[in-house]
């Protein structure tokens, strides 16, 4: 009888041991939307990393773990997300672009007006030179020049710079024409590289 009961005993405590103990294969594991406690808690599952934070791309997230590969594609549709909304105004950046352009144009024109005369004048000072025999006239032609040749070099270099100008402003034009197309197209790849890296049991 005494054996009988202990038998029965052991048998009570095996059953109970099995139903209580936890095998280590049934544990949570680890990976991207698995709820979690501590903001900003890092870990480790073999070789991938995670911390604990929330998805700001999910509405009202909680505390879950997420790879470190999805905090970056986060970061990167957040990044593009504000791109895009700091180009709201296109329409007022492309006026001011306009307004410059007009100016800039306008003075490269003027600028390169007064070039050419300044080299015609050169050159019609240059031959009334050549032929007059009056020394009163030749030293007044020969300072001309010189003051020519100087503006001459002066209006080159203005006008280099404004056409410089000109091109970089049209550019500027071009690209934010094209801007809003492109910066939505990076909202768009970003969002689908979020998705895809911040998948539940990544």
């Amino acid at each position: 009888m005494i054996r009988k009961v202990t038998l029965s005993l052991l048998a009570a405590v095996l059953v109970a041991g099995t139903v209580t103990a936890v095998p280590a294969s049934a544990a949570t594991k680890i990976s991207n939307g698995v709820a979690c406690s501590k903001v900003n808690a890092t870990t480790k599952v073999s070789g991938y990393s995670y911390k604990c934070a929330k998805n700001t791309m999910v509405k009202n997230s909680k505390l879950t773990w997420l790879s470190v590969e999805c905090l970056a594609a986060i970061k990167s549709y957040d990044a593009a997300i504000k791109a895009k909304t700091d180009l709201a105004n296109v329409a007022d950046q492309t006026a001011s672009l306009d307004a410059d352009l007009a100016t800039a144009t306008a003075a490269l024109t003027k600028t390169s007006a007064a070039l050419d005369a300044a080299k015609a004048q050169i050159t019609k000072s240059r031959t009334t030179l050549n032929v007059t025999t009056n020394p009163t006239e030749k030293l007044a032609l020969s300072n001309a020049i010189s003051k020519l040749a100087n503006a001459i070099l002066i209006l080159t270099t203005s006008r280099s710079k404004l056409d410089s100008q000109v091109k970089d402003l049209m550019s500027k034009k071009a690209l934010l024409a094209s801007a809003p197309e492109q910066l939505a197209s990076n909202v768009t790849d970003s969002q689908a590289s979020a998705n895809l890296l911040c998948a539940k049991g990544f």
